[in-house]
């Protein structure tokens, strides 16, 4: 009878270390396969506003430059920036475009996000300058 509980208690322990180390498993792929998304964008998506100076998105992973786009164009489907997209040199996390002075019409911003472990990310969202 002994014999027994102990071998429950050696196959209850067994599985208690195999559920924590599957987690840890788990957590850490969830990093490995991270992607960048947006948290913050100034024009947010939507907005009417006077005419920017730049756009920027801040994304919840570091970003690499040398993939990462960012660019703007009018209702016409023509890039309004000349400047390239900027990563910032502290973070990785914000992209930031220099615009030039728009006139009133809509407009759409186009970004494409490749995060320091090489996942790409890419999404668009309008607004419009009054």
């Amino acid at each position: 009878m002994q014999n027994s509980s102990f071998h429950c208690s050696a196959i209850r322990a067994f599985f208690r270390r195999f559920a924590v180390v599957s987690a840890l498993c788990l957590g850490s792929i969830g990093q490995a396969w991270a992607h960048a998304h947006p948290e913050t964008q100034s024009p947010v998506a939507g907005a009417v506003v006077s005419a920017p100076q730049e756009v920027r998105i801040t994304y919840n992973e570091a970003l690499e430059p040398a993939f990462s786009s960012l660019i703007v164009i009018d209702a016409r489907g023509k890039q309004v920036n000349s400047a390239k997209a900027e990563v910032d040199a502290t973070t990785h996390k914000t992209m930031r475009v220099a615009l030039p002075t728009l006139p009133a019409g809509a407009y759409q911003v186009k970004w494409v996000a490749v995060a320091d472990d090489g996942h790409r990310t890419r999404g668009s969202y309008k607004f419009t300058v009054k």
